[in-house]
């Protein structure tokens, strides 16, 4: 197993699809808060961390599809995936490690882009506003968010397993994203249906921004649990029944 994830982790770092979308989400989501700041927008430096939160999230949800599609549809297509269990690993093991680097890289990603929007967010007005203590309202938030963006981002890792075409599953990841986002955003106009959306991650990465309370805490890293178990245990029974060729 541990050879399989430095091999994965080895391909990821070597892709230049890894670097190219990893530098978009970084600076994307920097880029729009710079623009707000230069448009004279009225911030707190903690309300400006909350924006960059916002903004990251947006375009993870049109680019994460594209790596998720490459990282796992690539792999297959370039024939990674067959030569791995024609050496004689486990599918289970292939599975996992490939969740794993997927994981990891989403982690890099997430880390990265929300470094330089609190950088600039707080390095422009200062560590103003907060509601809570600096190590509650910034570093757990981060920490659990980071969480929910993996485990919003494994949608795309599923829909991969499921699609062997590249375009057709950058296509599919896209659309998921979209359409799960609108869905969300559209049911929290009806109150009954809030609780339901807390309980589901791609409703946490709106949630968490504006809650860190203990229950929404515990709500977010629960429901991103079992997302995460979820998407390994379906991925998994697709994988173990499919032919390779």
């Amino acid at each position: 197993m541990g050879s399989l994830l430095k091999w994965e982790m080895k391909q990821t770092l070597s892709s230049k699809s890894f670097w190219i979308l990893g530098a978009s989400l970084v600076a994307l989501p920097a880029l729009m808060l710079l623009m707000a700041i230069s448009f004279g927008a009225d911030y707190t430096g903690y309300e400006a961390f909350l924006s960059g939160l916002n903004d990251y999230n947006a375009f993870v949800m049109f680019l994460i599809g594209v790596f998720a599609g490459i990282h796992v549809t690539g792999a297959f297509e370039g024939r990674k995936i067959q030569s791995a269990v024609m050496a004689g690993n486990s599918r289970f093991s292939i599975l996992l490690a490939k969740f794993m680097s997927f994981s990891i890289a989403v982690t890099l990603y997430s880390i990265a882009a929300i470094l330089v929007s609190t950088a600039i967010a707080f390095g422009t007005y200062g560590v103003t506003g907060l509601d809570g203590s600096f190590g509650r309202v910034i570093l757990v938030r981060t920490l659990v968010f980071i969480f929910v963006e993996i485990a919003y981002s494994a949608t795309c890792f599923l829909a991969s397993m499921l699609v062997r075409h590249l375009g057709g599953a950058i296509g599919l990841n896209l659309g998921l994203m979209i359409m799960t986002n609108l869905a969300a955003q559209i049911f929290l106009n009806f109150e009954w249906a809030e609780k339901f959306i807390r309980l589901t991650p791609v409703g946490q990465t709106m949630f968490i921004v504006a809650d860190c309370s203990n229950t929404n805490i515990a709500m977010a890293l629960a429901a991103s649990a079992v997302a995460i178990a979820a998407v390994i245990a379906l991925s998994y029974l697709k994988f173990r029944r499919e032919e390779l060729k």
